[in-house]
Order: structure tokens, then C-alpha cells, then sequence
């Protein structure tokens, strides 16, 4: 079993008065206050998780949990800074508000125009007031239209009912998704490993696009095609047009130099961020 630790930006986000951090604080300190008091600004619950993933790996992950006020004003005025670096998203509503329910929409949406697509669950808060729901068949078909693949969880916060449930599903997504994040960076670190040292054999003669292709043939053309790029903006390749839809590329001096350290292999040979 390999350990691996990981630092998760998870932010919950929904309407003033949806019960966010009444959610927040029975996940992490197990603790209901009936008295409501709104959020100002956002405030930060850290919490320590551990995630099976897969057979072989177990995550330590270090969540910070931002509680961001329901206020639309300073969602649009601060979206850069509130949500910039965001790993998952939790989305709630209250079930005796059916219009929580639409306005999730502009909420996800100022997250995805900062930190992308990410992975989302959406609590339907409240459960405990059900005599009192207002949210009928009309929100429900709407949701599923609108977040087909998105995993909806029934929550009350102040029994403690699906709780565990609704942050458990959104951090489990964003370990999965970090993991696949470094699996694809590393198998693409290899293949500008590789097509560097093949290049780099040529000596000053240099490869062709053809026989890159034919050469590489574990690669994708596409795949190829993107490393040599950004091999040549990383000044370890240069490349010459040899034809229409063709090239020959070359090492350069600090490619030759990198191929040939004795830590070759460890190097990372990465645009910066």
C-alpha cells in the first residue's frame, strides 16, 4: 500500500440561508446550532481525510473547506480570488426554496469561469423539513437535465443525515481526478524523454517527422506532434521545414547536455507553469 498526500481546495457554494455552514460544521466538528447567523466573506474549515484509492494507493488528503457567503454581489466581485485553485464543488440548495434549486446554476458557473470544469455534487438540504418541500417533480427533472452525470444527495444538517455522504462523493472525485491529473503529466514527461533521446542520437543530422512517427509507434501522432512543439519552445529542439506538413528537428546544445547527465532520468523536463 503507497501513501500519498495531497492538499484539496473544496468550495461550498449556494444561496444565503441553504444551510452551507450548518453542513460544513456537522462534517467536520459533528455540531448542529439552531440559531442562524450568516456567513461574511468566506471562512475556512481545514479537515484531514483518508481516501482508498484503488488497490494500492491510500491518500492523506488536507481539505480546506471554504464557506463562501450567498451573496451574488461579491460572488462576481471577488470570483478570481475566492475560487481560483478549487479541487471539487459542493453545491447546496433547501428543499423548502425551489428557486435555490435554479440559482445554483450562475453559482457553478462562476466557479467553472475561474477553475474549470471540476467535480461537483449537489445537496438538497433540509431533508428534515420535508413536510415543508417545495421542491417537486418540475426541480427534479430540471436537475437531471441540467447535471445529467452529477450525484445528488438528500442532506438535513441538523440530523446529520447524508452528510457524510455529499462531502465524502465530492472529495473522492477530486482524488481521482488529481491522480489522473499526475498520471497523465508523467506519461506525457516520458514522452518528451523519449523523443528527446532519440533525437538527441541523431547527433547534428537530425530526425525526421516520418521517422519519428515510425520510430515512436507506442505514441499517438497527435501526442508526438505536441511534444516536439513544446520541446522546441523549451530551446531543447529546434526544427526546420523540410516540406509541405513535414519537418526535421534537431537537438540543441542544452538538449544534447540533458540527455547526456547521469540524472537523465529523474529530470523533469516540464514547461513552467
Amino acid at each position: 500500500m503507497r501513501l500519498r498526500r495531497m492538499n484539496l481546495k473544496l468550495c461550498v457554494v449556494g444561496e444565503r440561508g441553504v444551510g452551507k455552514t450548518s453542513l460544513i460544521k456537522r462534517y467536520v466538528e459533528d455540531h448542529f446550532s439552531e440559531g442562524y447567523k450568516s456567513t461574511l466573506g468566506a471562512y475556512l474549515y481545514p479537515v484531514e481525510i483518508e481516501i482508498h484509492a484503488g488497490k494500492q494507493d491510500l491518500v492523506l488528503a488536507k481539505v480546506a473547506i471554504f464557506d463562501l457567503m450567498g451573496e451574488h454581489s461579491i460572488r462576481e466581485t471577488f470570483r478570481d480570488a475566492m475560487f481560483y485553485g478549487t479541487h471539487g464543488l459542493l453545491a447546496v440548495c433547501d428543499v423548502e426554496r425551489s428557486e435555490t434549486v435554479y440559482a445554483m446554476t450562475d453559482w457553478i458557473r462562476a466557479v467553472s469561469l475561474v477553475a474549470g470544469d471540476l467535480p461537483l455534487t449537489i445537496a438538497l438540504n433540509k431533508l428534515d423539513l420535508v413536510a415543508e418541500n417545495s421542491i417537486g417533480p418540475a426541480e427534479t427533472d430540471w436537475l437531471r437535465q441540467q447535471f445529467p452525470s452529477t450525484r445528488i444527495v438528500l442532506t438535513s444538517a441538523r440530523k446529520g443525515e447524508g452528510v457524510e455522504a455529499a462531502f465524502t462523493s465530492v472529495v473522492e472525485s477530486a482524488v481521482e481526478r488529481t491522480m489522473a491529473a499526475a498520471r497523465h503529466r508523467t506519461v506525457k514527461r516520458l514522452a518528451r524523454q523519449k523523443i528527446l533521446a532519440l533525437v538527441a542520437r541523431k547527433d547534428r543530422i537530425g530526425i525526421s517527422k516520418g521517422e519519428l512517427l515510425r520510430t515512436l509507434k507506442e505514441l499517438e501522432h497527435n501526442e508526438i506532434i505536441e511534444e516536439v512543439g513544446t520541446l522546441v519552445r523549451l530551446n531543447l529542439l529546434s526544427m526546420e521545414e523540410s516540406g509541405p506538413n513535414t519537418f526535421q528537428v534537431r537537438a540543441t546544445d542544452q538538449g544534447r547536455q540533458i540527455v547526456m547527465s547521469t540524472l537523465w532520468e529523474d529530470l523533469v523536463i516540464d514547461e513552467p507553469v
